[in-house]
């Protein structure tokens, strides 16, 4: 019989985060003008810190919710409310998959499920290994080119969902490994 203590014993141990840097980030939140409504700057505040760190690491969000003198959940309703705010770090590569109405015609869901067979991940998800993190995109604005996806800032259409797979195999962890085209490729 196993008790609670063997059972415990016997799990992985769990990764340790490195502590995050908060230089960025109190920078950016010094730079909020003081004003009796400051909640109008969190948008914006939460987007600069995104872009410097990525995703909005769990000390930053104490910082903000400090400064903002708003709870956790009020922060947490603003950031789940726009699908481009993060609070996971994403894989080095974000696929923003068009889930148009012309690109799902063409294949955009058969390429999910292709890469959902490869890598384990839906929308919003990333891969055990941080490599991609996969976004659903309304539309890319080109649906000449359906179906097509943004890998990183590498653009490409009219993919063959058949290839992809090997497509996302063009990109790799290591930063001296050559990456996929940066040109909308015609057919993949």
């Amino acid at each position: 019989m196993e008790t609670n203590d063997t059972a415990l014993a016997e799990q992985p141990p769990e990764e340790e985060e490195a502590p995050v840097d908060l230089t960025a980030a109190k920078e950016i939140i010094d730079q909020i003008p003081a004003s009796p409504n400051q909640r109008r700057y969190l948008i914006p505040t939460l987007a600069k810190i995104q872009d410097a760190y990525r995703f909005l690491p769990d000390p930053v969000i104490e910082l903000l919710r400090a400064k903002f003198k708003i709870s956790r959940a009020e922060i947490f309703g603003v950031i789940s409310f726009y699908p481009q705010l993060m609070i996971t770090e994403p894989g080095k590569y974000i696929i923003k998959l068009c889930y148009g109405t012309a690109c799902f015609v063409k294949g955009a869901e058969i390429i999910a499920n292709k890469i959902h067979e490869k890598y384990h991940i839906r929308a919003g998800d990333t891969d055990k290994t941080k490599l991609y993190t996969l976004q659903f995109a309304s539309c890319l604005g080109n649906c000449g080119a359906a179906p097509m996806a943004i890998i990183g800032e590498d653009t490409h259409g009219t993919i063959d969902p058949e290839q992809t797979v090997e497509l996302l195999g063009s990109y790799k962890l290591e930063e001296d490994e050559p990456s996929a085209e940066t040109e909308e490729t015609e057919a993949v």
